[in-house]
């Protein structure tokens, strides 16, 4: 057995893209950290938003993948119960949690800084939905895609979708705040 078998090199080239895409947004909020800095609770609202995607789109792709696994899920995007319950679930799970993260980030602003600028909680969940749109359909699709190349979606997945996740969060937070500026 060697040991570059197939799930080492799914497991190496998921982590060599994740590091790549973790550079490509830091550098984009680099970019844009100068729009960002402008309002004070970005700073409460960034980690945890920045968490809330590859937690939720990882969770749906493994819920997929082993939907296909055990073969109650069919190898092709259908119009099956279960997955678009799962599909609906991540959704509004993720919509609750930018709300909550957007009331949290309102208050210790409010509170430490005496700002009122409810305005980020609109901000927290445009950005949410722009970025759920984004990362849900990545999530869908590509462990469809892998599982039918014979690839185990587990091993990939998890670091591609925080790294398309934290790339479409930063975007849709900077998108977000044009919105409602």
């Amino acid at each position: 057995m060697s040991i570059f078998d197939k799930d080492f090199n799914e497991i190496l080239s998921g982590q060599i893209l994740s590091l790549i895409g973790g550079l490509a947004a830091g550098i984009l909020l680099a970019i844009y950290t100068d729009n960002l800095l402008l309002v004070p609770a970005m700073f409460i609202l960034i980690p945890g938003f920045f968490e809330l995607r590859g937690n939720i789109s990882g969770s749906l792709s493994a819920r997929i993948s082993s939907g296909l696994f055990l073969g109650v899920i069919k190898p092709k995007i259908s119009n099956s119960d279960l997955l678009r319950g799962n599909i609906v679930a991540s959704f509004v799970l993720s919509i609750l949690i930018c709300a909550l993260l957007g009331v949290l980030a309102f208050l210790v602003e409010y509170v430490i800084f005496h700002i009122s600028f409810p305005e980020i909680i609109l901000i927290s969940v445009i950005a949410g939905l722009i970025a759920n749109f984004v990362t849900i359909i990545f999530s869908v699709c590509l462990t469809f895609y892998l599982f039918n190349k014979g690839h185990d979606p587990n091993n990939i997945m998890g670091s591609f979708l925080t790294t398309v996740g934290d790339i479409a969060s930063v975007l849709s937070l900077i998108l977000a705040m044009v919105i409602v500026a």
